[in-house]
């Protein structure tokens, strides 16, 4: 369902307003809440009551509620609603940043906005600040004359924690979405012609909607309609002409009452993962492991050509059994008496469909459940079922095909980590789709784990199970996966978590974590509360003697030789440095001395290509143009190379000369007086600090004046 997608997906987007047409669909398909009535003993919306409170100017509503339960969609609601009474212009997420308080300084300074801000679930190492309750009485303050508001998404257990010295009111009791109430709005947007008010008034309809969460109802919902498409599919193909399909068609609706009572039926059955008629289909006499293996196949690759499902078949019996099941030939049964054995339909392009809604589904769950020693060589056939097609069957499967594929496994895996508080399903299509990163599939793996990380089913299961992966140092691809996760939207709405992961990867000692993080690195510095945490980072990873050569380097270098506004050409890690707000993050002379002494380690050679020369030739070009950075650029160079008792100091010093003068001329870069005569400065101030070594020494005592040139220059 595409707006589900967007209810959890499309807001996560800090940097950007909520869309007009993402609001739209809110307001389409929103079931409101509703609560007991102690005065009449009735129900009522009280949708207006939690809207009430966002009326006046800088007015903060806390939903206080469980994960599941409409929290998120009521938020926008509410926002969408006072959009619509002209009350503010734009709405906007905010994310909770990387400390554990949440000042008021951080809401942003535009008028008539509305924020919706959730806060970041508990866990060892990470807590909201139990002063965030208190805290409202300033963010209101601040909202209040740029005629904004805001919803903050809290849970009861961390409420209580953190809700003490609230402003009174700002937690009203909002009551529950009925099921049926969201199943009618998600029918009526999404299926204008459904007949919503014979399904719903069936007694056996209403069991199973009652007191489902709205997930759970979403997934009813999808049911529903699966069971009337199969019905009319099943219609179209039994008649032989358009005659006959009118007349069946027309028989059908005579008897709507009787069609609908089978299909709630089925519906029912789904829900209850066929598991009786899947028993009993299991257990026939005649059945053949091939067969079972055939279904399963079926239901993991669904959507493939029938003879790569074929192949794929007999590579899973091969795997579960221990045989080689004779394909080639015409000994085991074929294709057609496969699909028939699973009752499944073939469509004239090869493709399986089962008749009953949730079929597929059902039948992996059966299979896991019934065959726990067959689980682990299944997870391994699992992770390489998308990555190549069968050359034998002589059917092609291109890389969409692969990636929808891989998508439906992606699925199946977390749905079975999460249920099951099990790493291992995750685990093995990371590594096979990171070892097969050609094939593809690796970026939809990180983009799989990602959505995982924040949506609120998965998301504590698999915040924990990134926090585990993040320290595992055997194998590339778990760490690499948490990197890539870290700088997605995991990273922005969670900063401070995935901070924490970050410190962990860094620790890996492989060159292709240490890239990732350089691509983190960057997309977490564009949130500008995560800066100062994030730089403390960078600034221990480069003073780490394990990490510097690798992580530190590379993370520093991400920032140090990117430029933040193109037209002002200044580093990115140094934009607010030459202005006069006290709000905003400054690196510390000392955070930067560290950061370059890691870059200029690279060492002296060649000018031109390499990152320290970017970086050397990006700062001096900044210092050229902004006269306010000089001082802090030149400071920042001459005392990285400043090391003193060792070789490396005159290492240090010779790859900075050596990149100076490439910025003062080289074959792409004509002689400048300008860029000599900075250079000069710089040199001068590296001479000073160099005499100030030699006198050092001589206080030590009378040394030889060209032994104590040499030696100050070594050191």
């Amino acid at each position: 369902m595409i707006a589900v997608k967007n209810v959890f997906e499309q807001t996560l987007d800090t940097h950007a307003s909520i869309s007009a047409g993402y609001l739209d669909v809110i307001r389409e398909v929103y079931a409101e809440l509703h609560a007991n009535d102690h005065v009449t003993g009735t129900e009522r919306s009280t949708f207006n009551d939690g809207y009430s409170l966002l009326e006046l100017p800088g007015s903060v509503l806390v939903l206080n509620r469980p994960p599941n339960t409409s929290r998120n969609i009521t938020a926008y609601a509410l926002m969408a609603r006072l959009i619509e009474n002209g009350l503010i212009k734009e709405v906007w997420p905010l994310s909770f940043g990387s400390a554990s308080i949440f000042p008021a300084k951080r809401l942003p300074r535009e008028q008539h906005r509305g924020y919706v801000l959730e806060l970041p679930a508990d866990e060892d190492g990470f807590e909201v600040h139990d002063s965030f309750g208190a805290n409202l009485k300033d963010v209101q303050e601040h909202l209040g004359p740029r005629h904004s508001r805001l919803v903050v998404i809290t849970t009861p257990d961390q409420w209580r924690r953190i809700g003490r010295g609230a402003p009174h009111g700002v937690t009203p009791d909002l009551g529950q979405a009925r099921p049926a109430d969201i199943a009618e709005r998600w029918l009526r947007a999404e299926e204008p012609s459904f007949p919503i008010a014979l399904w719903l008034r069936r007694l056996k309809m209403k069991a199973l909607l009652e007191g489902q969460s709205p997930t759970e109802v979403l997934r009813i919902v999808g049911l529903m309609r699966e069971a009337r498409r199969s019905a009319l599919r099943t219609i179209a193909n039994a008649s032989a002409g358009l005659d006959e399909l009118q007349r069946r068609r027309a028989e059908a609706a005579a008897d709507a009452d009787e069609a609908i009572d089978k299909q709630v039926a089925e519906v029912a059955a789904a829900r209850n993962n066929w598991e009786d008629d899947l028993h009993t289909w299991h257990e026939t006499p005649e059945r053949t492991s091939f067969q079972r293996n055939f279904l399963v196949t079926a239901a993991v690759l669904r959507g493939a050509p029938v003879g790569h499902i074929y192949a794929k078949a007999a590579d899973l019996s091969k795997l579960l059994e221990g045989h080689d099941v004779e394909v080639t030939g015409q000994q085991a049964p074929g294709v057609i008496a496969m699909t028939r054995a699973i009752r499944a339909d073939r469509t004239r392009e090869g493709v399986l469909t089962f008749q009953r809604p949730n079929w597929d589904d059902a039948a992996l769950e059966y299979f896991w459940t019934d065959r726990p020693l067959a689980r682990v060589p299944f997870l391994q056939w699992l992770a390489q079922a998308p990555l190549d097609e069968p050359k034998v069957a002589m059917e092609s499967v291109g890389l969409d095909d692969r990636r929808a594929l891989a998508e439906r496994v992606g699925d199946f895996a977390v749905r079975w980590a999460v249920r099951h508080r099990r790493q291992e399903p995750l685990e093995e299509l990371v590594k096979a789709w990171h070892k097969h990163s050609k094939k593809g599939l690796w970026p939809l793996a990180t983009a799989l784990l990602d959505d995982a990380a924040v949506h609120p089913a998965s998301a504590p299961y698999i915040n924990t199970m990134l926090l585990s992966w993040a320290s595992r140092k055997t194998d590339v691809a778990l760490p690499l996966a948490v990197v890539s996760v870290c700088a997605g939207k995991f990273g922005r709405i969670h900063t401070g978590k995935a901070l924490r992961r970050l410190r962990h990867a860094a620790e890996s000692e492989h060159p292709e974590v240490a890239a990732a993080l350089r691509e983190a690195v960057r997309t977490l510095w564009a949130d500008v509360s995560v800066r100062p945490l994030l730089f403390k980072d960078i600034v221990d990873w480069c003073g780490n003697a394990k990490v510097r050569e690798t992580v530190g380097r590379q993370t520093f270098a991400a920032l140090a030789t990117t430029v933040g506004n193109e037209n002002l050409g200044i580093p990115l890690i140094l934009e607010n440095s030459s202005d006069g707000d006290e709000e905003e993050f400054r690196p510390s002379p000392e955070g930067l001395i560290q950061g370059w002494r890691a870059l200029l380690r690279e060492g002296p050679g060649p000018t031109g290509t390499r990152e320290v020369d970017r970086a050397v030739f990006l700062w001096l070009d900044a210092a050229l143009r902004h006269r306010p950075l000089r001082h802090l650029i030149l400071h920042s160079l001459r005392k990285a190379v400043d090391v003193r008792g060792t070789e490396e100091g005159r290492v240090l010093r010779e790859t900075l000369r050596a990149c100076a003068h490439g910025w003062v001329q080289g074959e792409d870069r004509p002689f400048s007086e300008e860029r000599e005569s900075l250079r000069q400065d710089l040199g001068a101030l590296l001479d000073e600090d160099l005499y100030a070594a030699v006198q050092e020494q001589e206080e030590g005592g009378p040394i030889d004046e060209g032994a104590t040139i040499k030696r100050a220059d070594t050191k």
